[in-house]
């Protein structure tokens, strides 16, 4: 079954989606011939394309709603709902609703391959939105066909995949955390790791590589596992490396528990940093290790009180009532992958085609999300040279996150 959101109501859909009947003049395009000066013509004069009608978009949604990654999905959709809830209740884009159908990915590479090709063969989906990046056969089989797939990562797959997150560099990184770690004053870090999160070791790697280039020695990697890992041992490799940095990619607790073992071993640990996490739900269990510690942002955090962030509360509010706290960093993601779609649908004009959206999207140079940014994003470069994040600071007593200035801290992709 297909399942069709606009705001709070839930429909049924069957069978593939209407094109449009009429068709245009020229193929692909809603101008007339050269020297039409008429700026656009009704959308039911546009050529067919799939998931494209007169009065209506339909794109595609796919996310884990069952497997390990199950638990991002409840926010993520209510995201996109009050984007789109919001788009909608002001007459849609270029006189369309949008609205999306869904399908489970199931956590997995092969779940996420028969959802695209569901979501694309049978409900004929204009464009594929996903939680991040979606990887793997599922991306090439979208990448093949030419459709224009949204998620977090800008550096993602190829000339049709965007996102608005530059964070981690694409394949080298960038100098962002060792700029930000040398001006707290640290000089010799210890990455923890661990294979229970799959991302874990490669964005190690590209801590490491950051931290290098900004003349912080990377002096130890500390493996963390759920079973028999021992945290005094931990604390003292930390404090024999004579490291003052501590950084990398685990478990929450985990991290809050070697930070706070090695202060007790006698390590004066400049900068505690996770450069992945931030949720202001991280704070409600009040772990006293993680205080004074830091999280790299790639949005502005909820802590900052914008306009843009008042805009999204609102819109969750009315469009997304069922999310009884709306200040989560997963919902806030649908709503940002939900913007950037929107953006594309607009800079393609009255007659959008895949082709025409993909290139109409790139050539935006200065995607803020309405605010909720911490510097524009070029999206005609896949690997941004320039990449800026917020940071902020839990304070010391563990219950709160303090944003800290400026607003936006900027570094270059590593070459």
């Amino acid at each position: 079954m297909r399942i069709a959101a606009t705001g709070r109501r839930w429909r049924a859909a069957g069978g593939a989606l209407a094109l449009a009947t009429a068709v245009a003049t020229l193929i692909g395009g809603c101008f007339g011939e050269a020297g039409d000066t008429s700026p656009e013509v009704s959308a039911a004069s546009c050529a067919p394309v799939a998931g494209v009608t007169a009065d209506e978009v339909r794109f595609g949604a796919l996310y884990p709603d069952t497997g390990t990654s199950s638990q991002l999905s409840r926010a993520f959709r209510a995201g996109v709902d009050a984007r789109l809830g919001e788009a909608n209740a002001a007459g849609g884009v270029h006189g369309r609703q949008v609205r999306y159908d869904w399908r489970d990915d199931e956590s997995t590479s092969a779940g996420a391959l028969l959802a695209a090709r569901s979501l694309v063969e049978r409900s004929q989906s204009f464009a594929v939105v996903g939680t991040s990046g979606i990887a793997g056969e599922a991306a090439d089989y979208l990448a093949e066909r030419g459709v224009p797939t949204i998620g977090q990562d800008l550096t993602a797959g190829g000339e049709n995949v965007f996102g608005y997150s530059n964070m981690l560099g694409g394949d080298l990184g960038n100098s962002v955390f060792g700029v930000f770690a040398h001006s707290h004053g640290a000089t010799r870090a210890v990455i923890l790791r661990t294979d229970a999160l799959a991302a874990s070791g490669q964005i190690g790697d590209r801590l490491a590589r950051s931290l290098r280039a900004d003349a912080v020695q990377v002096v130890d990697t500390i493996t963390w596992t759920s079973t028999g890992f021992d945290l005094a041992a931990a604390a003292e490799r930390v404090r024999a490396a004579g490291a003052d940095m501590i950084t990398g990619v685990v478990p929450v607790q985990a991290f809050a528990d070697v930070v706070a073992a090695a202060r007790a071993a006698g390590v004066t640990v400049k900068v505690a940093m996770q450069p992945v996490g931030y949720d202001p739900g991280v704070l409600d269990r009040r772990r006293t290790g993680l205080a004074g510690s830091f999280y790299l942002v790639d949005f502005l955090p909820f802590e900052a009180h914008t306009p843009a962030h008042q805009r999204y509360l609102d819109a969750m509010a009315q469009y997304a009532p069922q999310i009884e706290r709306p200040e989560q960093t997963t919902g806030l993601v649908g709503w940002l992958t939900a913007d950037l779609f929107l953006r594309g649908l607009q800079e393609a004009g009255q007659c959008p085609t895949r082709a025409g959206y993909i290139a109409a999207l790139r050539a935006v140079k200065d995607y803020d999300a309405g605010g909720l940014l911490p510097g524009p994003v070029d999206l005609a470069v896949k690997n941004a040279p320039r990449v800026c994040v917020s940071v902020v600071r839990v304070g010391q007593a563990a219950d709160v996150f303090q944003v800290q200035m400026p607003m936006a801290l900027c570094g270059d992709t590593l070459r």
